[in-house]
């Protein structure tokens, strides 16, 4: 079956855009694209995600360009495709995304109508407030597809995806123990690069790897962090209220320092998940693989061999498009997702919801 999976991360660098032809577990990638937005689209996606434009009028508008923006993009990556496909699986953008006592609040926006219009195919969208009806937090969703590709490669394995937030699967025997969010991966990083720099990111981990570390900002940061995370599965908002905090606590300093330090404050988070698990492998995947020096930090840090997806035959950005397009194959296969392990749903459920035109 060919299905479409389409997102954009937590960083709003791209429209990430995959065609894979799906049976059963058995994945294989047709073909894979990244668009970007246009600059004045992601300046009021990121002025959103931060809190800083929540009117409700702000976030209908949002919701409607993000819509025809995947629309239009999704129609140019299939000119030249032979076959057209079956399903779209539409994460959308998060822009909102809370844990607390009372429950979880999440909110990604992106009018799939517009896609099911355009490409006349169902859409299945909105899948982590399936998942929080159902019971669960509604994140991490993408451990479901780290156990397909990655669980069987060894006995124990710990998989972490270095997104805007690093979530981690933890696998032992081919089966699911338990799966959260850490902490920031990217995401500290990419603010900086943003605001003191003016570019998206830092390109290879270059000008983080050129700096020192600041010592008050890293245990500062850290302790905000831990206390923000405490007795919590899933992390959205408290990314973005990290960001802001270790942004003041670092504006006076090397742009350099700035980025080394936001680097180490994720190195440290991530590495001793890992090592309190102790897998015979680790595998990293996500955008934050091309961060050589993050990469290099935690390969130091953690105590058991580290490979980057790619090294298993897994393009490390094709991971989080491929488990959309997988979780839209389940919907419409009518296949129900057990995710009691990695977000603590009670009972199984169909992913998504299904947009028909």
């Amino acid at each position: 079956m060919l299905c479409i999976g389409a997102l954009s991360g937590t960083s709003i660098n791209a429209k990430e855009i995959i065609l894979c032809d799906i049976n059963g577990e058995k994945i294989k990638v047709l073909k894979y694209g990244a668009f970007d937005f246009h600059q004045d689209e992601k300046e009021r996606l990121i002025r959103l995600v931060q809190g800083r434009a929540g009117e409700l009028e702000e976030i209908l508008l949002c919701n409607e360009i993000v819509g025809l923006s995947f629309a239009k993009s999704l129609k140019s990556f299939l000119d030249g495709v032979r076959f057209k496909p079956e399903v779209v699986g539409f994460h959308g953008q998060t822009i909102y995304h809370y844990e607390s006592k009372n429950g979880v609040i999440t909110y990604q926006i992106g009018e799939p109508l517009y896609i099911a219009k355009i490409l006349g195919v169902p859409v299945v969208y909105d899948f982590r407030k399936s998942d929080i009806v159902a019971g669960g937090k509604g994140a991490p969703l993408s451990p479901i597809i780290h156990k397909i590709l990655f669980g069987k490669i060894s006995k124990k394995v710990s998989v972490v995806n270095l997104g805007g937030i690093a979530n981690i699967t933890y696998i032992k025997d081919g089966r699911i123990l338990s799966a959260e969010d850490l902490g920031p991966a990217n995401a500290l990083s990419d603010f900086i690069s943003k605001k003191r720099l003016g570019v998206d990111y830092d390109r290879f981990g270059k000008r983080a790897s050129e700096g020192n570390l600041i010592e008050r900002a890293f245990r500062e940061t850290l302790k905000f962090i831990q206390k923000k995370k405490k007795g919590k599965k899933t992390l959205g908002y408290e990314i973005e209220e990290a960001k802001l905090y270790f942004f003041e606590l670092t504006k006076d300093e090397k742009p350099s320092d700035a980025l080394r330090t936001a680097v180490e404050i994720s190195v440290k988070i991530i590495s001793e998940a890992i090592n309190s698990f102790r897998p015979d492998l680790c595998i990293l995947c996500g955008g934050g693989t091309k961060n050589k020096f993050m990469v290099s930090r935690l390969k130091e840090e953690i105590k058991n061999p580290v490979l980057i997806s790619d090294e298993v035959g897994v393009n490390s950005e094709f991971v989080e498009p491929i488990l959309f397009a997988y979780l839209a194959y389940l919907r419409v296969k009518n296949i129900r997702i057990d995710m009691s392990k990695i977000t603590g749903a009670k009972f199984r459920y169909l992913p998504g919801k299904m947009c028909l035109i």
